[in-house]
């Protein structure tokens, strides 16, 4: 009780984004031990290549350079990783599975869940942001990086929905996983700004996206139901 009402405190205080301050009070127990999996090693070569980027462009980073990091040979590296969207893609299933490792959340409305398990997923990621931001950085000269990135991050909403008790299937599935990736990537500019130990302005632009789109979806079931 005493970490919610900390973090209920906080949330009103982040009002740089507009968002709704009960964001704070939303943190569930448990969520602390996917930052704690994120913290985690990811594997040599993906470690060596996150280390790289944290000092230089991600852009100028060659496979060479993360062999060497690691300490394998260049053919080595190449029988696990062939190309760095590769070595992405390794740290993408690592944060993926310390989502997972939270367990699941069953308590709340969807919206509750949703808020859960997205600030699961930042907080995994927040150990690496200074690596992260190189490699978003880079991202606008890589256009068939960015596709296998934009492939990677819906198969990660999809299990988000999937988690929270909402269908991924279908047609509806790929439109409410792309709809979770916009809410997504709109905040990532807060997170890679925010510096507060709790990630208190994230949380609150997060909540303040998930409340707007909740309260634009309530009203287009009353036109529909008023149509009918």
């Amino acid at each position: 009780m005493a970490r919610r009402a900390r973090a209920r405190r906080t949330g009103r205080g982040a009002r740089t984004e507009g968002g709704p301050q009960r964001a704070g009070a939303r943190r569930r127990a448990g969520s602390r031990s996917a930052e704690a999996g994120g913290a985690k090693g990811f594997g040599p070569a993906v470690d060596a290549a996150l280390a790289l980027a944290e000092r230089q462009p991600w852009a100028r980073i060659t496979l060479t350079d993360i062999a060497s990091e690691a300490g394998f040979s260049l053919a080595a590296l190449m029988q696990e990783f062939p190309s760095k969207a590769a070595i992405l893609a390794a740290f993408q299933r690592g944060i993926d599975q310390a989502v997972l490792a939270a367990g699941e959340v069953g308590e709340g409305s969807a919206r509750d869940r949703l808020f859960e398990l997205l600030m699961r997923r930042l907080e995994a990621l927040k150990p690496h942001r200074k690596a992260l931001a190189s490699i978003a950085a880079a991202a606008p000269q890589d256009p068939a990086g960015i596709l296998c990135g934009w492939g990677r991050l819906l198969h990660a909403m999809g299990t988000t929905l999937t988690l929270a008790g909402l269908s991924a299937e279908g047609l509806p599935g790929l439109v409410r996983a792309k709809g979770l990736a916009a809410i997504y990537g709109s905040v990532l500019p807060v997170f890679w700004r925010d510096e507060s130990a709790d990630l208190s302005r994230t949380m609150a632009a997060l909540d303040g996206r998930l409340q707007r789109v909740e309260t634009a979806m309530s009203w287009l079931r009353g036109l529909s139901k008023t149509a009918t």
